[in-house]
């Protein structure tokens, strides 16, 4: 139980940390248009809300602790 939880808290902390550092983005594509074999397209990106990073980070904390305090 110390090894796991150990990998998923750290990965957590670094998910949480991009997200609320604003570094991630999610790109979508949306087809407006199509005429023949002529396409309109439009690209929206969004980030994720920063609570999000918050809760990740909280959430990956938790777990390193525990991981940590977990007996061998």
């Amino acid at each position: 139980m110390r090894t796991p939880a150990l990998v998923i808290g750290i990965l957590l902390l670094v998910a949480g940390g991009l997200i609320s550092a604003g570094i991630v983005s999610i790109d979508r594509q949306e087809t407006v248009a199509k005429i023949g074999p002529l396409e309109v397209t439009t690209t929206e990106q969004k980030k994720p809300a920063p609570v999000v990073g918050y809760v990740l980070l909280g959430l990956g904390a938790l777990l390193v602790v525990a991981g940590i305090a977990a007996k061998k």
